[in-house]
């Protein structure tokens, strides 16, 4: 299990250095975090599905230049095959743009963090160790 979370996270931590420094503040409300939340759901629905391409559709250019959809796909499905069902997820909070969620998989709960570009497509896509 540490295996694969040192690979998700090496695997898609380059995008999410804001999120790793401090813990977020709480989350508020607003057109931001309700597309965040939207976009969220949408990742949760597409990995549940098995739609990585879908996923990988949901990405802005700066995620998609440092990830390809090859590794995208090998990544969520070593989570999926380890993790099984992305469950749900509850917000923690928010710093700097980047939302933190505690995305509980049907064998474990995770970190996630995701963030949005300026044109709404997904910048942030981290999954990391649970930390209360």
């Amino acid at each position: 299990m540490k295996r694969l979370l040192l690979l998700i996270t090496f695997g898609l931590c380059s995008l999410a250095v804001s999120a790793q420094t401090a813990k977020p503040t709480p989350v508020a409300s607003g057109p931001e975090v309700a597309k965040l939340d939207s976009l969220a759901k949408l990742a949760q629905r597409f990995m549940n599905a098995n739609q990585p391409d879908s996923l990988y559709g949901l990405m802005g250019a700066s995620f998609k230049q440092q990830i390809s959809p090859e590794k995208m796909k090998d990544v969520t499905g070593q989570i999926a095959g380890r993790l099984g069902n992305w469950v749900s997820m509850e917000p923690k909070g928010m710093k700097d743009g980047v939302a933190r969620y505690k995305a509980t998989f049907a064998l474990s709960p995770i970190d996630f963090y995701i963030s949005q570009d300026k044109q709404g497509k997904i910048e942030t896509f981290l999954f990391k160790p649970w930390q209360e």
